[in-house]
């Protein structure tokens, strides 16, 4: 197969345009527990940016395991605001002061107490103002220079850092380990060489992190320098880490460079299809979770490309009939869905070929 070195563009708005699309692709999954209707539903309100309905949720069913395990945190994180980010490793002060303020943003957007909108205009200001006192030119009108300049500064502090839009809120993570590695990954379309980041000693984890009381992570995302990886959250010898890490991941550098202004969501389509392109013993466990977690909602990317995997696998292999059940997988040969899986992204690239590559946004909507 081809080997295909994929170049660093060296403008930073390439760059958090990519991370906009994919940063998020953590599993949704219980790490702690077994998952229950609460838990799963909890979980789909996290990833849709929206957990007001929480407390209604736990009421609902307060004999269910998630229930038990999530209402007491709930209400001292969400309500009380007693519990938060684990800030005792911060030894920088205005490092500290940018956690505080994305903390504060993440509990007023997930609890939807004002407009996305203001609440992320308050954010700005204050940060710009942050980065103006630091000696950074003002950036407010423009976001993606405005978190570049963010990054810097915690940089400057010695720590590393991403920040952004990790659809549907802004996002922060900041670490201090950072170790590189080169590898080459198969994907259906060629051999791609990538750099693997290993990162650990993490301050934040962002906000699905924070709102899940970190039973769900970010697995990792994927820049345009390469893959970067919270690796000790994987068996790296597992079928896990190699599909919904490596090749998902890989996936979106790839469709970076193929397809530079394609939507999240689209970008998350196929960096699912991608995992079911060459599982083997896990294909029934993929499409059990994207059963789980498929949702048609705007602005939440992995819950619409779930719904979508899963309405493509239907027509081609279910007569058309949306299946919510994910048992009725095990009906289909593992040959076939990975078959089926490598159709369907045959049929986006033609549909996207027909837009045109270099300008096409994506065809999936709501």
């Amino acid at each position: 197969m081809l080997n295909k070195s994929l170049p660093i563009r060296a403008t930073i708005t390439a760059i958090i345009a990519l991370l906009v699309c994919v940063v998020a692709i953590g599993p949704v999954r219980a790490q702690h527990a077994q998952m229950t209707p609460v838990l799963n539903d909890y979980f789909k309100m996290v990833f849709a940016g929206d957990i007001s309905g929480a407390a209604s949720l736990f009421a609902s069913d307060p004999d269910d395991t998630g229930s038990k395990m999530l209402a007491g945190k709930f209400e001292r994180r969400f309500v009380e605001h007693g519990d938060g980010l684990d800030m005792t490793g911060i030894d920088s002060p205005v490092v500290l002061e940018i956690a505080v303020l994305f903390q504060s943003y993440w509990r007023d957007a997930l609890m939807q107490t004002a407009s996305l909108e203001s609440l992320e205009e308050s954010l700005k200001n204050r940060l710009d103002q942050l980065l103006v006192d630091g000696g950074f030119a003002t950036a407010l009108d423009d976001e993606d220079m405005l978190f570049a300049n963010v990054e810097a500064l915690i940089r400057n502090e010695g720590y590393f850092a991403q920040s952004g839009r990790t659809p549907p809120l802004l996002d922060l993570m900041i670490w201090t380990k950072d170790e590189v590695a080169r590898e080459s990954i198969e994907l259906t379309n060629g051999v791609y060489e990538v750099d693997l980041h290993y990162l650990d000693d993490f301050v934040s984890y962002g906000w699905s992190n924070f709102a899940a009381f970190g039973m769900t992570s970010t697995g990792g995302w994927a820049e345009k320098d390469g893959l970067y990886c919270l690796c000790r959250h994987y068996d790296l010898d597992s079928e896990r880490f190699k599909l919904s890490f490596l090749k998902h991941e890989a996936r979106h550098v790839a469709d970076y460079e193929l397809y530079p202004e394609l939507q999240a969501s689209d970008l998350e389509y196929r960096g699912k299809l991608t995992e079911l392109a060459f599982s083997e013993e896990g294909t029934y466990r993929l499409l059990e979770h994207f059963s789980n977690s498929a949702n048609r909602v705007k602005n939440a990317p992995h819950p619409l490309a779930n719904w979508y995997v899963i309405e493509g696998l239907s027509r081609l292999l279910l007569e058309g009939k949306y299946r919510t059940d994910a048992s009725a997988w095990e009906e289909i040969p593992k040959e076939q869905i990975r078959q089926a899986a490598r159709r369907l992204l045959e049929e986006h690239d033609a549909a996207l070929a027909d837009m045109g590559a270099k300008i096409a946004k994506g065809v999936i909507n709501i």
